[in-house]
Parts: structure tokens; sequence; C-alpha cells
């Protein structure tokens, strides 16, 4: 009887001395992620960097849980992307830059800086303070243009044109005969993407966004198409249960805004598992987790009429159920356009 007290005390000491270990090599995959987060990974190596934080996240519950060897394989896989992850992000390529302090402005490029050109829109001469010469140009008669019209020397004594009218002079403007305002050098403004957020005000010139948001898109956690609503990152929960984690908030609740936004829609939001464990207790768990974001969106005023919730279990995987990476895949929440 003392010899298997001695055996279980010993099995118990060594799996303690397990979970310790295997939570100090943690602290070491946390450092590097956050240097690769530093470097500039959520650019450079955006997915590499969201596998290393949510296997991360999956070790700290595998060894709460005691399950020492699956934290193991996930600690595994964190640390390989999380060095990948640095490895693709060399911090003078990725890191984000300080922008340069503007430079100093001469809007009539007249060469005297506006703080000291007492005409700043119009070109003229240093010995008038930047103006154009109002009592005489500097230029004989016989090789001025324009002898009673005061005007720079260079432009042969006469005063700069501006043949459409638009406040800009010709020399400055790049549609000289076509109005346009003086922050678009002269030219009719643009809109290239399309958004009616014209570009020299648009912050996000080439992608569609809305009006109150400077013309970019409005979240950045999800994309409203006409089938789906697509994540950007999954909805993450407690391991092998429907409680969601809190990192899963910010986009859940750019769903709801979305939603809210557009009254019209109907989705189905789908929950799948990989294949590990039973279909039963899979079904289940999936069916659990695709009613828990339903809730969290009810919370959120989206009405639940708008809403259905399916379990799909295993039984559509995306990837390769025989790797970690094709199950980590294949563990997703997704919401279907039904309606719109």
């Amino acid at each position: 009887m003392n010899r298997r007290l001695l055996l279980v005390a010993a099995f118990a000491a060594a799996t303690a001395g397990c979970g310790v270990e295997l939570r100090q090599r943690m602290k070491g995959v946390r450092q590097v992620i956050a240097d690769a987060r530093d470097s500039g990974a959520y650019t450079c190596a955006p997915h590499e960097l969201a596998m290393a934080e949510s296997h991360a996240d999956f070790t700290d519950d595998e060894l709460d849980y005691g399950d020492y060897l699956e934290a193991k394989d996930e600690l595994k896989i964190a640390d390989e992307n999380a060095r990948r992850a640095l490895e693709l992000s060399p911090r003078e390529k990725c890191a984000p830059k300080k922008a340069a302090p503007p430079a100093p402005s001469d809007r009539d490029k007249d060469g005297i800086l506006d703080k000291e050109d007492a005409c700043p829109d119009v070109a003229g001469l240093p010995e008038f303070k930047g103006c154009p010469d109002t009592d005489k140009d500097g230029l004989s008669d016989n090789v001025d243009r324009c002898p009673k019209i005061p005007g720079p020397k260079e432009n042969e004594g006469c005063p700069w044109p501006d043949m459409d009218g638009d406040g800009v002079l010709d020399k400055d403007d790049n549609c000289p005969r076509v109005p346009g305002p003086k922050e678009n050098k002269g030219c009719p403004d643009s809109d290239r993407d399309g958004d009616s957020v014209v570009d020299r005000l648009d912050k996000c010139p080439d992608v569609p966004g809305e009006a109150d948001n400077d013309g970019c898109p409005r979240y950045k956690n999800i994309v409203v198409k006409e089938d789906k609503i697509e994540l950007k990152q999954k909805v993450h929960f407690a391991t092998d249960k429907f409680r969601i984690l809190p990192d899963s908030f910010e986009m859940l609740n750019e769903v709801a805004d979305a939603l809210l936004r557009h009254p019209a829609i109907e989705v189905r939001i789908e929950g799948h598992t990989d294949a590990r464990a039973s279909r039963k207790h899979n079904m289940k768990l999936s069916q659990n987790r695709a009613n828990s974001v339903r809730a969290y969106l009810v919370g959120k005023g989206v009405g639940d009429g708008r809403m259905t919730a399916l379990g799909y279990g295993p039984d559509r995987p995306i990837d390769d159920n025989r790797t970690a990476i094709g199950r980590e895949n294949n563990r997703r929440v997704e919401f279907l356009i039904t309606k719109q």
C-alpha cells in the first residue's frame, strides 16, 4: 500500500514539474510574439502572428485544465508561428514609420517662404516681400511685354495668367483650362474608388469607404460581402466549450454594428468543429457555439428573428483534419447572408 502511495506521489510531482516547465517556455514564446508585434508583424506576417497568439491562448487553456500533452502540442505550434512571424517582420521594413516633419511652405513658388511672404498665393519679388511689383517690375520697357502692368521678371514683366479663373496661376495649374481647387493643383477633384469622397479628402482613395469615416471602410475586423460577412480572424472560445473569449468581442461588435446599419440583412450563423472527439460531441459543441454567438449579437440589439444558428460539427471541413493547422482552420464560425 505504501509503495502505491509513493508511485502516485511521484507521478503527481512529475506532471506538476511538466506544467511548470511548459509555463516557463510559454513565457519565452509570449516574448517572441511581443517582439514580432513590435517589429510590424501585423503588416508583414498577420497569419503567422494570429496563429501564434491563438495557439498561445490554447496552450494556457490546456495548462489550466492539466492536459500537458495537448498543451505541449499547442505550445509547439505557437512557438513555430511566433518565430516565423518575427523572421518575416524585419523592423526596418515592417515597423510603422514616423512621419517626417512638413517642409517649409512656399505656395506661390516665388522663393519666399509663406511665413515671410506678404502675398503667399501670388508670385512676387524679394524686394516687395513676395508681392508683384506694383510700381515697377525692374525691367526696361523695351523688354517688358507688359510695361504698364506690374509683373515678375520670370514672366517677362507680365502678371501670371489664370485662364480658367480658378485662382490657381497657370504656372502652378496642372489643368490650366479646366477650373479646379488649389488643393488639387487646379484640376477638378477625382474620386478613384467611386465612394463619393474626393481623393484629396479620401484617406483611403483606392478602397471604397464611407463619407463619415473619411472615405475608409468602417470596419477593421470584418468585410460585408454580398453573400456573407467575412471575418478577418477566428471567433475564439474556451477550449472545448462555447464561452466566447474577450479577444473576439471587438470583432463581434463590428458584426452587430453592420447588422444594425443594414436592417434588411438576415444571416445564418454556422458553427464548425474539427474531427477530433465523437461526432455527437462535436455536433452539440458546434450548435452551442453558434447559439452563443447569436445570443451575444441579440445582446447588442440585433433582432433574434434576423438570425438562425446551426451547428455542422465536423461535416463541412475546409482543410485537412490530419494536421494541427488543418484542424485549426476547420474550427470556425461563419456568417452566411440569407436575405438582404
